[in-house]
């Protein structure tokens, strides 16, 4: 589904990527790990188009060369990035960030037809939203404004969904139930997901395959049950002790 090849870029003259190579097969969930400033967020938004230099490489979505395309193009081709931190539009109600995040598909007006079908699907897979559709972004808790970021993200229909740390800022208790959220979108619609997460454990619990970055360059990856054993994943990346792994501290 995602192939990126040989990618390298930075902000400016300042690179955070090495010739990094990546890919997340269709309907899996391909989990990205490393230490702050490995470079996770910044592959992420190369990948979408929002890193202000790539200077060289391929980035392959379903086939289709992205590489030098602008962001929005990069959503129509089928991309939907989910930012850290709940980003929503916090003056504005729930079903209105809902609408705003449908403004690819076709047809005039923020109610169009393929707009509304596809709210409904959004109110179908998160029930709170459609309780809570007349309320304010910026009153919902913390859970609910990153169901509403994923819900937003959803609105056009991608191939490949990117989650830059889901569980940022949120109650253990609501980080089981984001990411089990993330798998059912997996498990019940088939959708790829490319998953940064700092929660480890949790990470690796729903993840397909993986991928480790230390210094902006991918330096193993491979399906989940190479990295089963935790203290393969210390010595490899994080030299920290079980406690730490299995916390998410940073």
């Amino acid at each position: 589904m995602l192939s990126v090849t040989g990618v390298t870029g930075g902000y400016g003259d300042l690179r955070v990527l090495w010739d990094v190579e990546a890919t997340v097969r269709p309907g899996r969930i391909t989990v990205v790990l490393g230490r702050n400033g490995a470079g996770k967020t910044s592959l992420l938004s190369a990948v979408a188009g929002l890193l202000p230099t790539v200077s060289g490489g391929r980035i392959e979505l379903d086939g289709q060369d992205l590489a030098g395309a602008p962001a929005h193009r990069r959503v129509r081709a089928g991309l939907a990035l989910v930012q850290e931190n709940k980003r929503v539009f916090r003056a504005r109600t729930v079903e209105e960030n809902l609408l705003l995040g449908g403004y690819t598909l076709g047809g005039f007006g923020l109610r169009g037809g393929a707009r509304r079908a596809a709210l409904e699907q959004a109110y179908e897979r998160f029930p709170v939203l459609r309780q809570r559709r007349r309320a304010l972004a910026g009153s919902l808790s913390g859970g609910q404004q990153q169901m509403l970021a994923i819900g937003q993200a959803l609105m056009p229909g991608p191939k490949l969904l990117m989650l830059d740390e889901p569980s940022a800022g949120l109650a253990p208790s609501i980080v089981n139930e984001v990411l089990a959220m993330v798998a059912a979108l997996r498990d019940q619609e088939g959708l790829s997901i490319l998953l940064v997460e700092q929660r480890i454990e949790h990470a690796l619990e729903i993840a397909d395959d993986v991928a480790v970055m230390e210094n902006g360059r991918i330096i193993t990856a491979g399906p989940k049950s190479v990295f089963d054993d935790g203290a393969v994943i210390r010595e490899v990346y994080l030299g920290r002790s079980g406690e730490e792994l299995t916390t998410g501290n940073q």
